[in-house]
């Protein structure tokens, strides 16, 4: 389980670097005003993920050993291609997408889907590496797609971003489903509408969750351009990339967390101690990285970014709080979602999302009078204020539910014998 932890967190450090250059590009080419419209962009991709989700999302991993392979693929399929054709429709409509950018981000949509249902697969049965192997390889090719749009074919315009971005996501699209098929056979359509139905409860459990925390992350930006404009909307959308880079461990453990607590056949005391050995590890490791990124001076952040982007700094100090809690939640709802507890995590992010429009929607007023750097500080720290909320209630659930002492907090030698525990057996499985 180390071993994979390590190859995720790897594979995620990868990642993370040619995403951080892909951003630098866009910044120094198409400034905070052109950074706003790949963040809608983005979003867009990400409002459709999680709608399609509620059919062939992460409740893949929980159901794909336990229902027929072949209906759930099919089903997923399906439903994805016919939410991705409704939801581009309605966000065009409500002008909740860059306009001219619809068709593009209606076939990367698209292809991502077929990405993911793959890549959930795949991550069901542990192949971890191949799992790793996809993101990477994505990532690879739309920067060099983008370096060969802009610098080569001379398009210095955020349509070299969408473009580079829709194909890498057409190649991995094939090259996953080539993985994640060949050991699929086809048992028939048998029983294939009542599994549809079982997939919609549990999609439903765990994407209302996934939803609302989606809108808890990102709602700001909607209040934001609207009160501020896109290149406010870019200075924010730098400052919080930047800050969630810190959730690159975080995110790989519970990745495989999920998985891991998936397949172990309901086993709590397991399930408890790993969980709680994740959650320490993402703190500390959470903590230390969000300080080095507060000392890192704003001058810096202009000279990489461009001279504009250092008005990104105080974002940075208004979400420290929020990342470093919201790394531990991260552990806290795989621990729940891996038992299937998804209604845990959709209070939770409830909680936090009703914390966002309270007090967001509230201050919109006073948003349209304000300068847009007091603007986008602000929603800074209303993110980190909803993070928290959220956090608390699936902690104190946490403590209750697994029955978690005061002294089990602690950092001590059991954590790190645990650790190294687990680390051999992987290694004596993979001898």
């Amino acid at each position: 389980m180390i071993k994979k932890v390590l190859g995720t967190f790897g594979s995620r450090v990868i990642c993370t670097l040619i995403a951080f250059g892909i951003v630098i590009i866009n910044s120094q080419v198409f400034g905070s005003s052109g950074l706003g419209t790949i963040g809608l962009f983005i979003l867009g991709i990400t409002i459709l993920q999680n709608l399609t989700s509620f059919v062939g999302g992460p409740s893949l991993v929980y159901m794909l050993p336990r229902y027929d392979t072949f209906q759930l693929m099919f089903l997923s399929y399906v439903f994805h291609i016919v939410i991705n054709i409704i939801g581009t429709i309605l966000l065009y409509v409500f002008h909740l997408i860059p306009t001219e950018y619809a068709w593009p981000l209606f076939f990367s949509s698209l292809f991502f889907s077929v990405y993911y249902i793959n890549s959930q697969l795949i991550l069901s049965n542990e192949r971890i590496k191949a799992y790793n192997i996809l993101a990477i390889i994505q990532i690879i090719i739309q920067l060099g797609l983008m370096v060969l749009l802009l610098f080569v074919f001379k398009i210095k315009d955020v349509s070299s971003y969408i473009y580079a971005y829709l194909i890498s996501y057409i190649v991995v699209a094939i090259l996953g489903f080539i993985l994640a098929w060949n050991k699929i056979l086809f048992k028939g359509f048998a029983n294939i509408f009542p599994l549809l139905k079982q997939m919609l409860i549990y999609g439903f459990t765990i994407q209302a969750a996934n939803f609302a925390q989606l809108l808890n992350y990102r709602l700001s930006y909607y209040i934001i351009e609207f009160c501020s404009g896109r290149k406010s909307l870019g200075l924010f959308d730098l400052g919080t990339k930047l800050s969630e880079a810190v959730w690159i461990l975080p995110k790989s453990m519970s990745t495989v967390q999920y998985a891991r607590l998936s397949n172990c056949n309901g086993n709590k005391r397991y399930a408890k101690k790993l969980t709680l050995a994740f959650l320490k590890m993402a703190f500390v490791f959470a903590t230390c990285t969000t300080l080095i990124l507060i000392c890192i001076p704003a001058i810096w952040i202009g000279w990489i970014f461009g001279a504009e982007f250092v008005e990104s700094k105080p974002v940075i100090y208004a979400l420290a709080l929020g990342i470093v809690i919201l790394s531990c939640n991260l552990i806290l709802s795989h621990y729940f979602s891996g038992f299937g507890k998804y209604k845990i995590n959709t209070v939770s992010s409830l909680i936090g999302l009703l914390i966002t429009i309270g007090l967001g929607a509230s201050l919109i007023p006073r948003f349209q009078q304000m300068p847009y750097s007091e603007v986008i500080f602000i929603m800074a720290w209303i993110s980190s204020i909803s993070y928290v909320g959220s956090f608390l209630f699936s902690f104190m659930y946490f403590i209750k539910t697994a029955k978690v002492k005061l002294s089990d907090l602690r950092i001590d030698k059991q954590d790190i014998k645990f650790l190294r525990s687990e680390l051999k057996k992987i290694l004596k499985n993979h001898a």
